[in-house]
């Protein structure tokens, strides 16, 4: 049997799920959002993943598994979505994910799926370096540190079994972790003061106590990781977008690689970005997004269709800021047909970021 982490912003499908899986022996731990998730799964290290890739925060189920996967290495995870895609099913398979799952689904699947993970042991995908984080109580009680934390350590001659924060670092811990609660901040491992590292914290959410990351100084750069940047980051969040806040964004890009591009883009600045290759399927991801008020699309992929588009976008939702991507000379044709703004390309960071925001 395994322990399950169920991620489903649906509370019906949320009960459902949970039900089933604990009826078949699982010990099951279910959340209502991907900061809910990540929270608890700190503490939790659960050994499956069962996340929605649509969730009504502003990461999504991949996300979550990302991060988790940099604190528990070996965790399998299994994907349930009701817009499948090539582009859903190949960052998928990138990162590893055991089993996508389409709405709607047999329960006998989604048993299988997680009999499947509870017996395979392999690692999958693309991981990314792991992360050195520690759960800890007030006074720096050490509650679980990730299989990273452990490693850095060893390698500063921390004794294995450190109980405080204290053993590590050598010094009076609280204000240390209130300093870096704003930024980071450097520490010294007490058996080796000639090693350097970083360390950022936040107070949980919920909970009594802090999460702490560290970062070699050596391997400073990696403070601006992503997965890093969620895990720190991870508490309530409002449901309605403001004015720095752009809510989700749907892109419309034929070429696979820019459309990559631009969706780590768009998350680098603070977005949710779904993906898609044509129209059809955009239109679905926005009818059942309701918080989507950009939607980017590539003129040369529309071509003559894009006024028609900009129609079909509107008819779902008539406030929405479409941005047509083209080169010199499509300003006017895009403006003509209703397009809210233009991005020309090649665009830079803060090009993108301002056709964002309103």
């Amino acid at each position: 049997m395994a322990r399950v982490m169920i991620v489903e912003d649906e509370d019906s499908l949320r009960e459902t799920l949970s039900r089933y899986l604990t009826h078949e022996g699982h010990e099951v731990i279910s959340t209502g959002s991907g900061y809910e998730a990540l929270e608890a799964g700190i503490d939790a290290a659960p050994d499956v993943l069962v996340a929605d890739w649509m969730l009504k925060s502003q990461i999504h189920g991949l996300h979550v598994s990302e991060v988790f996967r940099a604190l528990h290495p070996r965790l399998h995870t299994i994907l349930i979505t009701g817009f499948s895609s090539r582009d859903l099913l190949e960052e998928s398979d990138r990162q590893g994910v055991l089993r996508l799952l389409e709405k709607p689904f047999d329960l006998r699947e989604l048993q299988e799926a997680v009999a499947l993970a509870a017996s395979d042991s392999s690692l999958r995908g693309e991981a990314g370096p792991p992360i050195a984080a520690m759960a800890l109580g007030l006074e720096g009680e050490i509650h679980f540190a990730s299989a990273a934390t452990q490693a850095l350590l060893e390698r500063a001659g921390i004794q294995p079994g450190a109980k405080r924060l204290q053993e590590v670092l050598g010094e009076t811990v609280t204000e240390r972790l209130r300093d870096a609660e704003s930024d980071w901040v450097e520490v010294r491992p007490v058996a080796d003061p000639a090693r350097s590292w970083l360390m950022r914290t936040r107070r949980r959410a919920g909970r009594i106590g802090w999460l702490a990351v560290l970062c070699p100084r050596e391997d400073e750069a990696r403070r601006s990781d992503p997965r890093m940047r969620l895990l720190l980051e991870a508490r309530a969040r409002p449901q309605r977008s403001t004015t720095a806040d752009p809510g989700p964004v749907i892109v419309i890009e034929r070429d696979g690689v820019v459309r990559r591009l631009l969706v780590s883009q768009v998350e680098r600045i603070g977005a949710l970005c779904y993906p898609s290759d044509d129209l059809a399927n955009a239109l679905r991801l926005l009818a059942a997004e309701p918080r989507v008020e950009t939607v980017l699309i590539d003129f040369s992929l529309a071509g003559d269709a894009i006024a028609d588009w900009v129609g079909q976008i509107r008819a779902i939702r008539p406030e929405a800021r479409v941005v047509g991507m083209g080169g010199v000379g499509a300003e006017t044709d895009l403006l003509a047909v209703g397009v809210s703004r233009v991005l020309r390309k090649p665009w830079r960071i803060m090009d993108l970021a301002g056709a964002l925001t309103r």
